[in-house]
């Protein structure tokens, strides 16, 4: 006897992006977050872990602007523009990358993500 089954019709669903909040002036968990504000901070852990450091995190999460120190601004730059957008593509709740700008030590760019836009800025030498 073979079984018999019926096709089910199911709707892909995105995971929840719900996680806990990290205030980093007080440097505690202080309660949850979701929606946008949960992947921006993601794209701020991503950017602000040095790749391969942690054996915790795969060798596709991180980034490398620790080594951008003490370079050449105009390096410094372009290669920072697309070490952010390296490390910020593993994460499918970000769509885009743009609008890279580049002020004494200081990026500033714009994450478009699933949930909206927002801006980032931050200093490269203290990555």
């Amino acid at each position: 006897m073979i079984p018999q089954n019926d096709i089910v019709d199911f709707e892909y669903q995105e995971p929840p992006s719900k996680t806990w909040f990290l205030d980093h002036k007080s440097k505690r968990i202080i309660s949850h977050i979701d929606g946008k504000n949960a992947v921006v901070q993601a794209a701020y852990c991503a950017i602000q872990t040095q790749r391969y450091e942690h054996i915790i995190f795969s060798w596709q999460y991180g980034s490398e602007l620790h080594t951008l120190i003490g370079k050449d601004e105009a390096y410094v730059f372009s290669e920072a523009k697309r070490m952010i957008k390296e490390a910020l593509s593993v994460d499918t709740r970000i769509t885009e990358v743009r609008d890279f700008a580049f002020e004494n030590g200081v990026i500033s760019f714009v994450i478009d993500t699933i949930f909206g836009s927002e801006q980032l800025t931050m200093g490269v030498g203290t990555v």
